[in-house]
């Protein structure tokens, strides 16, 4: 895409060049031909008026003179070099009487003789020179004399003289133009080459410019967005390339502010999704999130036929703790006892504060016994826990009833057996553990209360 591109511009760039090559050069040799034709015929009017003028005084007057010498011969005559004859037989053989028409002069005659180049009248438009197109003492009409330049003699008009086409270039103009035109075709060869190298150097470093903002255009594309380009120069592409490098830059900082919220937002939803199944004060699964994992694996468990057990526990009293030693001490209590459950249990069991003083406890792939065995270390273990430190005269057990019956339809009336289990190991002393099997659970349609 770029090589087209350096190849579009150069050929541009060439082609321009190229067409005021041709359009100074033709412009050139017009103006020096022309020049060159105004030179001449400026040159033969001098020439031709100092010949009427010579010859009206050599002989009195036009009339006089023609009676006397034609004019042609005086011309001749007067400008023969020196040791020539002023004409040669051919040329008398030419000498016709007065008032019959001339044929003009060969191209090839010498540059002082052009006299019929020019029409001469006298002052009051009758022809003495037709120059091949008119008879002597014919009247020429208004019309006809466009271009006519008066001859003076002694301060009066002795003549006019009208102009009849191009002038007779010599030998020596022709050669002259020929090394003009000879230069110019040099110099349109120089200059179109230098055009070539010249669009062909401007062209690649544009392309070079371009290509570059490509590059990096293409970088951005793919997530590279801080990108800088080289600046070259001060024109209209060097301005570009700064525009690139600053909304380049704009960009990428504003990606990374992006990039940066969206990481604290992705942070506080993390932080909210998990606060918003968390208890605030023990940190533990709060009874939402509980209330679905139960759901969840009961449906698999009972599906596949693996063993899931519950463990709903309660503490002893809890309502003298916090009579007795303040809330605060209660408070207390439940992290401490929450951080015994949390680190005495497998990284796949879920434990989880119901609500007040009441914690669950699911074993997703064990069987009761192994469940109850587990449950008996947690009960010792939050037994012999060291609470004096928190409150010298303070001690605390805790209830536990469990179910690994997966016959019924739905977890709650798992759990309501354990919750039955519980209310025994309540009624029967607290600080222990039951876990007899599934009894009518049509009485366990209501709630069951969880403290005596």
């Amino acid at each position: 895409m770029m090589h087209s591109l350096r190849f579009k511009l150069s050929l541009a760039l060439i082609c321009t060049s190229m067409c005021a090559v041709i359009v100074v050069g033709t412009i050139a040799q017009w103006r020096v031909s022309t020049r060159f034709d105004q030179l001449a015929m400026e040159r033969a009017f001098e020439n031709f008026q100092s010949d009427v003028t010579a010859y009206v005084a050599a002989y009195g007057s036009w009339d006089e003179a023609q009676q006397a010498e034609r004019f042609g011969q005086f011309v001749r005559r007067r400008r023969a070099p020196p040791g020539e004859p002023p004409f040669s037989r051919q040329e008398n053989d030419r000498i016709r009487p007065v008032g019959q028409r001339l044929a003009p002069p060969m191209p090839d005659e010498p540059e002082w003789a052009p006299p019929f180049l020019f029409i001469l009248l006298d002052p009051q438009g009758k022809v003495l020179l037709g120059g091949g197109k008119y008879e002597y003492g014919e009247f020429v009409p208004e019309p006809a004399r466009l271009g006519v330049t008066p001859i003076m003699l002694e301060n009066r008009v002795l003549a006019l003289a009208v102009p009849q086409g191009k002038p007779y270039l010599s030998a020596v103009d022709r050669n002259y133009l020929a090394i003009i035109s000879e230069a110019l075709i040099y110099a349109f060869i120089i200059a179109s080459a230098l055009a070539i190298v010249l669009g062909f150097l401007l062209s690649k470093r544009l392309s070079k410019s371009l290509h570059e903002l490509t590059q990096a255009i293409r970088a951005m594309s793919q997530g590279e967005l801080r990108q800088k380009v080289t600046v070259h120069g001060k024109d209209e592409t060097s301005a570009l390339a700064e525009a690139f490098n600053r909304m380049s830059a704009d960009l990428a900082h504003a990606y990374e502010q992006l990039e940066e919220s969206n990481c604290k937002i992705s942070e506080q939803a993390l932080l909210l999704e998990e606060l918003s199944i968390r208890d605030e004060l023990t940190g533990l699964y709060n009874r939402r999130y509980f209330n679905a994992q139960a759901n969840t694996l009961f449906a698999q468990m009972k599906r596949y036929q693996h063993s899931l057990s519950f463990m709903i526990g309660d503490i002893d009293h809890f309502k003298q703790v916090n009579d007795r030693f303040a809330h605060a001490t209660g408070d207390a209590v439940l992290k401490a006892l929450s951080g015994i459950l949390q680190n005495n249990t497998r990284a796949s069991d879920i434990v989880a504060r119901y609500g007040g003083e009441e914690f669950v406890i699911i074993f997703p792939e064990t069987p009761l016994l192994q469940a109850v065995e587990q449950c008996e270390r947690l009960r010792k273990t939050i037994e012999n826990f060291p609470w004096s430190k928190i409150h010298p005269e303070l001690q605390v057990t805790m209830s536990m009833g469990m179910n690994d019956d997966l016959s019924f339809d739905g977890f709650e009336q798992m759990l309501a057996v354990a919750d039955k289990n519980l209310f025994q190991a309540k009624a029967d002393g607290r600080n222990r553990l039951c876990h007899q099997p599934a009894v009518d659970l049509e009485l366990h349609e209501e709630a069951y209360p969880t403290s005596i």
